[in-house]
C-alpha cells in the first residue's frame, strides 16, 4: 500500500458499492439521454406528442453509411423498433459515460498504489482508451463497410435480394465496432503481460508467421468476396498494431530485465539475476 494507514475490508467494500452506483446513475441518465432527449428541440415545441429521440440520428445515419440502396432494412418482429432502441441506447449510453468508468476505476485503486505505479497506469490507461477509441472509429468506417459488402457479395451469389432483419443489421453493426475496438487495445495488453514477466516477446517473436496466417485468414473470412485490397485494408493496420506492440514491449523487458541483474558472469560478463547460479549466456558456473 501507498498509504500508511490501511482500510479495514469493509471500507473497501463500501466503497466500490459507491463508485459502482455512481456508475449506474450515470449509465441510466445517460440512457435517458438517449432514449428521450429530442433530435430537434423545435420539433418538440411544434409537437410534443411525437418527435425524434436522439438515438435515432444515429440509428439513420447507420443505414445510411452502412446499407444505403444495397441492402433492405425490415422489421422481422412486432417488437424490433424496441429492441433496436434500446440496443443502440445502451451502446451509445455505455460508450458515453466510459470517463466516468475510467475515473471511478482510478479513484477507487489510486490510494493502493506507489507513485511508480501510479504513473505505469496513467499511460497505460490513456493507451488504453486512445486505442479503444481509435479501434472503434476503424471498426464504423473500415471493418463494417466490408463487412456489409461481403453480406451482399452472398447474397448475390445466392441469387437473392439482400434483405436484412434490423435487429441484425444492428448487432452486427454494434458488435463489429465493440470487438474491433477491443482487438485494438491488444498491444495494451501485450506490453503489459511482458512488463509484468508473464509472456515473452521472444516467444511472440518465434511464433509471429503463425500468428499473421490465422489473421489473415480471420481477416478472409470478414471479407469472403476475394477483394485483395479489402484484406489488406483489415489485414496490414492489425500487422502494424502487433510490430509496434512487440518493439516497446521489447523495450520494456530489456528494462525489467535490467532492474533485476544483481551480478555479472566473471566469464562472458552477462547480467546474472538473483539466485541464479548458472549463465544463461555461457552456461558456466559461479560458484
Amino acid at each position: 500500500m501507498s498509504k500508511d494507514k490501511e482500510m479495514p475490508l469493509i471500507e473497501h467494500l463500501r466503497e466500490l458499492k459507491d463508485r459502482v452506483k455512481v456508475v449506474m446513475i450515470s449509465f441510466v441518465v445517460a440512457l435517458i439521454f438517449w432514449l428521450a432527449f429530442p433530435a430537434d428541440l423545435t420539433e418538440i415545441i411544434r409537437n410534443p406528442e411525437f418527435y425524434e429521440p436522439m438515438v435515432t440520428l444515429v440509428l439513420k445515419r447507420i443505414v445510411q453509411d452502412l446499407a444505403g440502396a444495397r441492402i433492405e432494412i425490415i422489421g422481422c418482429s412486432m417488437t424490433s423498433p424496441f429492441e433496436i432502441f434500446f440496443l443502440a441506447a445502451a451502446f451509445l449510453a455505455l460508450a458515453t459515460i466510459m470517463p466516468v468508468i475510467g475515473y471511478e476505476t482510478y479513484a477507487y485503486v489510486d490510494p493502493a498504489l506507489y507513485p511508480h505505479e501510479r504513473r505505469l497506469i496513467y499511460g497505460f490507461t490513456l493507451a488504453f482508451v486512445a486505442l479503444f477509441a481509435v479501434g472503434g472509429v476503424f471498426g464504423y468506417f473500415v471493418a463494417a463497410p466490408l463487412i456489409m459488402r461481403a453480406m451482399v457479395f452472398f447474397f448475390e451469389l445466392a441469387g437473392v435480394i439482400p434483405t436484412v432483419c434490423a435487429m441484425d443489421f444492428y448487432s452486427l453493426v454494434f458488435t463489429t465496432v465493440l470487438l474491433i475496438g477491443v482487438v485494438f487495445t491488444s498491444p495494451v495488453v501485450l506490453v503489459l503481460l511482458v512488463r509484468f514477466g508473464i509472456i515473452s516477446t521472444d516467444l511472440i517473436s518465434r511464433n509471429r508467421l503463425y500468428v499473421y496466417g490465422i489473421l489473415y485468414i480471420l481477416v478472409a473470412i470478414i471479407t469472403p468476396d476475394g477483394w485483395l485490397v479489402g484484406n489488406a485494408v483489415l489485414f496490414l493496420p492489425l500487422v502494424a498494431l502487433i510490430e509496434s506492440s512487440l518493439f516497446i514491449a521489447k523495450r520494456v523487458e530489456r528494462n525489467r530485465l535490467k532492474s533485476m541483474i544483481v551480478g555479472y558472469c566473471k566469464f562472458c560478463g552477462n547480467g546474472l539475476r538473483e539466485n541464479e547460479i548458472f549463465c544463461s549466456k555461457c552456461g558456466r558456473a559461479q560458484e
